[in-house]
């Protein structure tokens, strides 16, 4: 989300959710995956040829350099080469045998992944459509995005790593899990497949992009292109994705040391990885670790890189494999350190505190208004309104203008309205009034928590996001609390923001005015002006027809 106060004009985008039936759902995916497949049955026979490379400078000297070149008539009959500084594989398909020429022992995860993705985005369609199923679906801009969690587990603890697939008018233009990451780009038509010409994969570190130099109609190919003459195969170098249960089997115990103590963040807790284990039990690729406290990430690397398993086997023959690895921490504070609650804590008590949807046991009646100029320059005063009957029954409105947001729930119910020019304006101004995160959006793992002072005023500082000498980047993230727990200051969007002028309502302090700065100058002033006990109301009033709202993932509790 991009913010720009000039008093105050916002940029932002919300994705709204996609709703479709499951098989309709399966149906777009399968189209959409045969429409970018090229190695698949129908195809035109051809020869393509792609150039690989770091798709950053800061990666030129991670030597993800090559070429993949291909020679197919048919799913049965094909020649592919696969080049780089450390490693080249000759593999011919014919005549129902397969027959590899490989100089090097290990075939690399990124370069693995990219040759497969220049041809076939999604490498296993029957396991990404059982996973999509259950995904989560938005749409938005014209693209279709299906995401969901692929856990893994050493036994007795589990973590989950994000997976998805994105689809647009081209087909897919994105598809990533465990064993295939691909970004699409750049479509051209051959013989009715939309082809990308620019093909980019993490393949668990420096991002590669393969753009295809070469793809045309393989006429009369030569019978020597899938002859391999009188050399005998070399033993196949075969990759396969399997569940870390599985491959634990053949983990060989050895002692691990303690983990280090920690400063800051949850003392324990769980890491992930994904990671790719050679043909001899050694483990040659870890990706970036996820973890509920990315302190211990390089001790954990360690940890991993030092497992041995035995060699995994399928049909007799050893395979590369590609894992996960769950890891379970339990750590300590350096002695003398000071110890933080959670960010979860701070933020609870917070929400308690001083916001009466929360902490407020009686139905209450809020109103507010705001002062700002609109995108057309011209300054408008906004109005605001928060009718709480109970934590299932509420009605949030803002207007200013012709402009307005309302978002309500009654029961297991939720509506949304918006319309209007200046839906981004509004969309900050509920934002502020009830600007603490959901735990919904965020891992522990995520923030760091230190003392500050505000104003000669002692807090404590929960933040997330990039900062650089004590300066935070402005779309970073961070919250003051003081000693109570009551939240004083806000940073995030591109603004600041101030609550001011506290007064008790059943229990809660809330700011009777909120400050919001850009870059040292006031761009926006909230100012409640009514807080009192709801009076009745009609049930009615929360029931927005025919803008009936699937919530999925928003910033806020509400």
């Amino acid at each position: 989300m991009r913010t720009k106060l000039g008093v105050v004009v916002v940029a932002a985008i919300v994705a709204l959710p996609f709703v479709c039936r499951a098989e309709d759902l399966t149906s777009r995916i399968k189209k959409a995956v045969e429409r970018n497949t090229l190695d698949q049955q129908g195809t035109k026979p051809f020869h393509l040829k792609a150039e690989l490379a770091p798709s950053f400078e800061r990666d030129s000297a991670s030597g993800r350099t090559g070429e993949v070149e291909i020679w197919w008539t048919g799913p049965d009959k094909w020649r592919r080469e696969v080049r780089s500084p450390g490693f080249h594989q000759i593999e011919i398909v014919s005549d129902g045998s397969v027959w590899q020429k490989n100089d090097g022992e290990f075939f690399p995860e990124w370069l693995r992944e990219t040759a497969v993705a220049v041809v076939k985005p999604v490498p296993d369609l029957d396991k990404l459509l059982a996973s999509a199923k259950a995904g989560e679906v938005k749409d938005a801009f014209g693209t279709t995005h299906i995401s969901w969690v692929e856990t893994g587990s050493d036994g007795v603890v589990s973590k989950g790593i994000g997976a998805g697939i994105d689809l647009g008018p081209e087909g897919v233009s994105f598809a990533a899990g465990l064993g295939y990451d691909a970004g699409l780009a750049n479509f051209s038509d051959f013989h009715g497949r939309s082809v990308a010409r620019k093909v980019t994969s993490g393949g668990g570190g420096a991002e590669v992009t393969a753009n295809v130099t070469v793809l045309e109609d393989l006429r009369n190919p030569s019978p020597q292109l899938f002859e391999h003459g009188a050399d005998a195969s070399d033993p196949r170098i075969e990759t396969r994705v399997v569940d870390e249960l599985a491959v634990r089997k053949n983990l060989i115990a050895q002692d691990a040391a303690p983990w280090p103590s920690l400063a800051q963040g949850p003392l324990k807790g769980v890491m992930l990885a994904s990671v790719v284990i050679d043909r001899d039990g050694k483990v040659r690729d870890i990706a970036d670790i996820l973890s509920d406290n990315p302190g211990l990430n390089e001790a954990a690397r360690e940890r991993i890189s030092k497992m041995r398993f035995k060699p995994y086997v399928v049909d007799g023959s050893p395979v590369q494999v590609v894992t996960t690895i769950t890891l379970p921490f339990d750590t300590v504070r350096p002695a003398g350190s000071e110890s933080f609650d959670s960010a979860k804590t701070y933020f609870d008590r917070a929400r308690q505190l001083g916001f009466p949807a929360t902490g407020a046991t009686a139905p209450y009646l809020l109103r507010a208004e705001f002062t700002t100029r609109g995108s057309s320059g011209a300054l408008e005063t906004g109005k605001y309104t928060d009718t709480w009957a109970s934590k299932t029954d509420w009605r949030r409105e803002v207007a200013v203008g012709n402009s307005r947001i309302v978002r309500s729930r009654h029961g297991d119910k939720w509506y949304l309205i918006e319309e209007g020019p200046e839906v981004p304006l509004l969309r900050l101004v509920l934002i502020e009034l009830e600007p603490i995160p959901s735990t919904e959006v965020w891992a522990e793992s995520d923030w760091r928590i230190k003392r500050d002072t505000i104003n000669g005023i002692a807090t404590i500082r929960v933040a997330r996001g990039y900062e650089s000498n004590g300066v935070l980047d402005p779309q970073a993230e961070a919250y003051w609390v003081d000693e109570t727990g009551r939240l004083l200051k806000t940073h995030g969007m591109g603004v600041e923001t101030l609550f001011e002028s506290f007064a008790d309502f059943d229990g809660v302090n809330v700011a009777r005015r909120l400050d919001v700065m850009n870059k040292g100058s006031l761009g926006m002033r909230i100012a409640v002006t009514e807080l009192r006990p709801l009076g009745t109301i009609d049930a009615k009033d929360f029931v927005l027809k025919g803008h009936d709202w699937k919530r999925q993932f928003t910033p806020g509790v509400r």
